[in-house]
């Protein structure tokens, strides 16, 4: 991915996949993608792919959903991320969803890449919800 000029313009796929976006901030308003977006959409991609192999692996059902909400806070010097990945697992007993979560943690990349992080949360949820993530990591 390369981008030129900040949060003004676009980013685009070095090569000849063609993908390219306008880029913005969840701080100003303005049209475009914002990076809280992409490390979401990373997460929540990557880590339901790894989710659903660990379910193979185990013979058990694939049917797990994953909703990432990252929110920009400001902090001592400059802001920072928190991001919440609610896991939600229609057809497994708590003890099993727990194994299979902390398989994944183990085996996706992203996850492996964002899950040291004090303001990272991954948990088993019954239903998505939009509750504040501001305190998580502190």
């Amino acid at each position: 991915m390369v981008n030129e000029n900040g949060l003004v313009g676009q980013s685009f796929v070095e090569g000849n996949e063609g993908l390219s976006l306008g880029v913005s901030s969840s701080l100003v308003s303005a049209s475009g993608t914002n990076p809280e977006q992409f490390i979401g959409f990373a997460l929540s991609t990557c880590f339901n792919a790894t989710l659903r192999i660990v379910e193979q692996q185990r013979h058990i059902p694939q049917d797990t959903q994953v909703r990432t909400r990252v929110d920009i806070v400001k902090d001592t010097v400059g802001y920072k991320f928190i991001v919440d990945a609610q896991v939600m697992f229609p057809n497994e007993n708590q003890e099993d969803a727990q194994a299979v979560l902390d398989d994944a943690l183990n085996q996706c990349p992203v996850a492996k890449l964002l899950k040291a992080n004090d303001n990272v949360n991954f948990r088993i949820v019954n239903a998505f919800n939009d509750e504040d993530t501001e305190n998580y990591g502190e």
